[in-house]
């Protein structure tokens, strides 16, 4: 008897010893890594010569190293800076919303989406603000000797008019060699959706990183959010970047620019800021919500600068 007792309490011992082993070999071995995104960095571009093209008219371009956003501006890095400048003295004529579900100026939801729903005056004045809060030097100014930032967009009424004046939101005076945030200009931003390896570049008729040209849906769908493929805003970085690592220059929201829209040079050029004036500001990428011929690196849109829409956003620029 004792031995059969003495038996089934072994048996028990190994069984459990096997239960609490497979249990502990089950387990990770360690806590499980969170990758957290940063929405703010930033990409380095190399120096290059390639042809400008809307698609009909071109020239050759050539853009100096530069840094561009990885991603298109997140309303949560949007409102975070919109605290700091309201705090510190910024004035905004529009609040911003996030993605296209969003309330102009509430508290961030964490989507991950592109503010929407501000117009090019805003964009310039936040950039003046990130540059400060950052401890660099602003771009934007509203005298000729860069010691007075612009700090205020707000004019009062949508769509208004241009206002001409020299140093006004919509006529800056601009520091191209401060290291601050800025809008990159309509030729950094194709050389951008373009680049290759700096010898190959992107056909005109392409989405930004795809394969084919933008009327096969494969391969642009694997680049770009668009009305093919979805019926909302979306989160940024979702598709696969582009040979530079940048997301979504093609489709999700469109970008402003910095440059007047107007008629590309006919000579060789670098650095190319645009027309000294116009009436609209160009914007780049294409959108969730237009068709695919917008996504193509070459294509041109343009908007008055005192206009916000509820598909337009920004990604900043930085000179080295």
């Amino acid at each position: 008897m004792k031995k059969t007792v003495l038996f089934f309490v072994l048996v028990l011992a190994v069984v459990f010893s096997v239960i609490t082993g497979c249990k502990k070999n089950s387990s990770p071995s360690g806590p499980v890594a969170t990758v957290t995104i940063d929405y703010s960095a930033l990409a380095s571009v190399p120096s290059g010569t390639f042809t400008q093209t809307d698609g009909t008219n071109m020239f050759s371009h050539t853009i100096s190293a530069f840094k561009m956003g990885k991603y298109q501006v997140t309303y949560n890095l949007w409102y975070t800076v919109y605290q700091w400048a309201i705090a510190n003295g910024y004035v905004f004529q529009d609040a911003g919303t996030e993605g296209s579900a969003g309330t102009a100026g509430a508290a961030p939801m964490a989507l991950a989406q592109p503010v929407t729903t501000v117009n090019w005056r805003d964009v310039i004045v936040w950039c003046n603000a990130y540059s400060m809060k950052s401890g660099l030097t602003p771009v934007y100014y509203s005298n000729s000797g860069f010691n007075t930032i612009i700090k205020s967009s707000a004019d009062g009424a949508y769509g208004s008019s241009i206002n001409t004046t020299a140093g006004s939101f919509d006529n800056p005076y601009v520091n191209w060699s401060a290291n601050g945030y800025r809008l990159p200009t309509e030729g950094e931003y194709q050389y951008v959706a373009s680049y290759q390896d700096g010898i190959n570049w992107t056909p005109y008729d392409y989405a930004s990183g795809a394969t084919a040209v933008y009327t096969n849906a494969a391969a642009t769908g694997l680049v770009a959010w668009y009305a093919a493929n979805c019926s909302s805003m979306q989160a940024v970085g979702g598709k696969t970047a582009n040979a530079l690592g940048i997301y979504d220059m093609s489709g999700n929201v469109w970008e402003w620019c910095f440059d007047w829209s107007g008629t590309y040079p006919t000579t060789a050029t670098t650095n190319y800021t645009g027309p000294a004036s116009g009436s609209f500001r160009v914007e780049r990428g294409g959108s969730y919500d237009y068709n695919a011929d917008t996504l193509q690196v070459s294509y041109r849109f343009i908007g008055s600068p005192g206009n916000a829409f509820y598909d337009i956003g920004f990604r900043f620029a930085r000179t080295n």
